[in-house]
């Protein structure tokens, strides 16, 4: 019992003395998967300092509301700040990852991460995507900031997000496909960044199914026949792909 009273003392103590440490360093790290990308490690570091104002304690670093102003930025994904035993503060930010940037009727762009998550654009950087396009006509609405919050749930850009995130499951379409555009008749088409094909896509029933299809023909018909013989691939008729030669 005493030892046990004992190391709770211990604990007790150096917790103490720890938090009474003065303010070392603040540190910032950034995971992306590309060198360049939204966040910028200077700026964050200067707002950090500017809202720590005169701290010199370690006592006096309130973690939960520095993660909380830290986490409005839009293209954070997740943070875990800390202070460690020599005094620094610790900020670990995970970047958010856009997988696709849609081009509204209305002149306004934004990015879509895996998630449905909405994503403004930045002046500091521009992520090659495949692009979603056409007659979109949804706007971000201040506030509700993923695409399955229900003020979006007549928009078109969950069915976007979902041809897109199929798309990516097949290694030869993912290079492919360069944009995904919605018609004037409300139905989907693909269009490759390699030829000058119409993919007619249809509606997203047996998705899977279109995508393997578009797949094994192109990996068979057009590598034989030319990626620009036909003009229009239709994969709208089920078990069959109808074609519009030039």
């Amino acid at each position: 019992m005493l030892a046990a009273t004992s190391i709770v003392a211990l604990v007790v103590y150096v917790y103490y003395k720890h938090e009474q440490q003065p303010l070392q360093k603040v540190m910032v790290h950034v995971t992306r998967s590309t060198e360049k990308g939204f966040l910028d490690k200077d700026k964050i570091l200067t707002f950090v300092n500017n809202n720590l104002n005169d701290t010199i304690r370690l006592k006096d670093v309130n973690i939960g509301l520095l993660e909380d102003s830290l986490a409005q930025t839009p293209w954070v994904d997740k943070i875990d700040a800390y202070t460690d035993i020599d005094g620094n503060l610790i900020i670990n930010l995970r970047e958010s990852k856009p997988v696709l940037r849609v081009f509204n009727q209305f002149g306004t762009s934004f990015y879509l991460d895996k998630t449905g998550n909405i994503l403004p654009l930045s002046k500091n950087y521009s992520p090659r995507l495949r692009i979603a396009n056409g007659y979109i006509q949804t706007n971000p609405v201040k506030g509700f900031n993923n695409i399955n919050d229900t003020v979006y749930k007549k928009s078109d850009l969950k069915k976007l997000l979902y041809i897109s995130t199929k798309i990516d499951q097949f290694r030869f379409l993912k290079s492919l496909i360069g944009e995904v555009y919605l018609n004037s008749r409300h139905e989907f088409d693909l269009i490759p960044a390699v030829g000058n094909q119409v993919i007619r896509l249809g509606d997203t029933v047996n998705l899977d199914h279109k995508l393997e299809n578009l797949a094994i023909f192109y990996k068979k018909a057009l590598v034989y026949q030319g990626w620009d013989t036909y003009k229009t691939v239709s994969l709208k008729y089920k078990n069959q792909i109808v074609c519009t030669k030039k």
